[in-house]
């Protein structure tokens, strides 16, 4: 046990690391325990770290399951060196990951597994937000020259939200979800697609979804899950909530992280997956931009 640990310039705070050297062929290092805390939050994970067969000889790779519980995501994340980027948030990211190299050396162009998300009660901040370019492209700042509804400044003042919730896979650096959720006071802002880690790019589909009713917004995000994609939820969606699909606007999000470049979706083809016609009349008027090449901001 080390009371304050320092790995690469950032203070972890007190580790616990208890590693077993298994021996034989593949000369494997069980990672029985490993952990740390901090006010901010505690990290726990245990996993291996042993040669790849068939490889080179000395390239290990790492896998790991671990949960991250947070008491406080802005400190937390300030204490890696990207202040200014969210106000508070609790909650926990949990999973199990693997890559080329050891515990303490994330490479990204392996990085495989997968993730969950849940966190309550935050803000993000409208901040460049410098390192956190993919926490960038979650707060959604982009979107306001696009929403033509009254609750532009949700997005643009900084998205205070309710929870943030939603799955991903990654696949040798690359990042996808089909129900990542944000609930927030006036709006909840539904995701799915790719967004490639090394690379810091993205491609993405965002759909806003007004607080028309007293609750239809949490209804919306709490509905989606895993086994029910946003895909097949909006469907679901239109069908049944005519009035708060016509008011829903979704956009597709692509480009780099710094540089997001976002088109709105005409209104004849919003909502709907991929080999399901739209409906006449179903989601209301057209737009002016329906059937026309779609504009994206610079």
């Amino acid at each position: 046990m080390v009371d304050d640990f320092e790995l690469l310039g950032k203070r972890l705070g007190r580790a616990e690391i208890d590693a077993v050297n298994r021996g034989g062929v593949g000369r494997e290092w069980a990672l029985n325990k490993l952990a740390f805390t901090t006010p901010e939050a505690s990290f726990a994970a245990k996993g291996s770290w042993a040669a790849v067969p068939g490889a080179a000889a000395g390239q290990r790779r790492t896998a790991m399951t671990f949960k991250l519980d947070i008491a406080d995501a802005g400190d937390l994340l300030t204490r890696f060196g990207m202040p200014g980027v969210l106000r508070r948030g609790r909650g926990r990211l949990e999973g199990d990951v693997n890559w080329r190299g050891s515990p303490f050396s994330l490479d990204y162009p392996s990085l495989s597994g997968q993730l969950q998300v849940d966190v309550e009660q935050g803000q993000f901040l409208k901040a460049d937000p410098g390192l956190a370019k993919l926490l960038g492209v979650l707060s959604l700042q982009a979107l306001p020259r696009r929403l033509t509804l009254d609750f532009r400044d949700v997005f643009s003042q900084g998205f205070a939200f309710d929870f943030i919730r939603g799955d991903a896979k990654i696949n040798k650096g690359i990042a996808s979800t089909n129900n990542l959720q944000m609930k927030g006071v006036n709006a909840a802002a539904l995701m799915d697609g790719s967004a490639d880690i090394v690379r810091e790019t993205q491609n993405l589909r965002v759909v806003v979804v007004p607080e028309i009713n007293a609750g239809t917004a949490a209804l919306v995000a709490t509905a989606i899950n895993p086994a029910v994609g946003l895909g097949t939820f909006l469907a679901q969606w239109v069908l049944s909530k005519p009035l708060s699909a016509a008011a829903t606007q979704e956009f597709h999000v692509e480009g780099t992280w710094a540089d997001p470049k976002i088109a709105k979706v005409p209104r004849s083809l919003q909502l709907l997956p991929q080999g399901i016609p739209s409906i006449p009349g179903l989601l209301g008027r057209p737009t002016a931009d329906d059937g026309k090449k779609t504009e994206t901001t610079q």
